[in-house]
């Protein structure tokens, strides 16, 4: 019996031994995890107020400018190089900016080529930059500009062009756009 109990004992101790080592390795590995999602966190919001600085440095260059576009056509009058960094926290990331929901918090129901879109609800009325990484950890940082009337498009992802363009088209109509977005989208008429 003496030899049985000898190694119920160290069964037990072996045991506990592994479970002390794992609690340990878990509250070190979180620890970690977090460390880095405020790492992350940190540069999208930096990323976040640089581009946010450079739309209403644009914005401000449109209140000042006086030429206008043909009608159907645009013109670019600024852009600027946001060199953003290649990864944040090692990971890739993008940027999307959002333009103040405006009429689309009234629209319900619409429908495209015969299908009906699902609009979302907006919780916000201002413009916003989201910033969001693409790897694991996904870490998203909402950044909202108040009271800017150009809207806003378009979208960044790691490796594609960072330039935040100034573009008006038709009469007086302006857009900021961030990447390689081409196509300036607008509502003509609601029916």
């Amino acid at each position: 019996m003496k030899g049985v109990s000898k190694f119920i004992s160290y069964a037990i101790t072996i045991l506990f031994g592994f479970t002390i080592l794992i609690f340990l390795s878990t509250l070190i590995y979180n620890y970690y995890d977090e460390i880095i999602q405020n790492t992350i966190k940190a540069e999208l919001k930096q990323i976040c107020i640089q581009t946010a600085n450079s739309i209403i440095q644009l914005h401000n260059l449109a209140k000042e400018f006086d030429a206008y576009p043909e009608t159907n056509s645009s013109i670019i009058i600024s852009s600027i190089d946001l060199d953003y960094p290649n990864k944040v926290g090692g990971k890739n990331f993008e940027v999307e900016l959002l333009s103040s929901p405006g009429i689309w918090n009234l629209v319900t129901n619409i429908t495209i080529e015969g299908k009906n879109v699902t609009i979302v609800k907006e919780t916000s009325s201002s413009s916003k930059i989201v910033a969001k990484t693409t790897q694991k950890p996904i870490v998203v940082y909402e950044y909202d500009i108040p009271n800017i009337p150009i809207v806003l498009q378009g979208k960044f992802r790691s490796g594609e062009s960072d330039t935040l363009r100034l573009v008006r088209y038709n009469y007086n109509e302006d857009r900021i756009i961030l990447g390689e977005s081409e196509i300036i989208v607008g509502i003509t008429s609601i029916s």
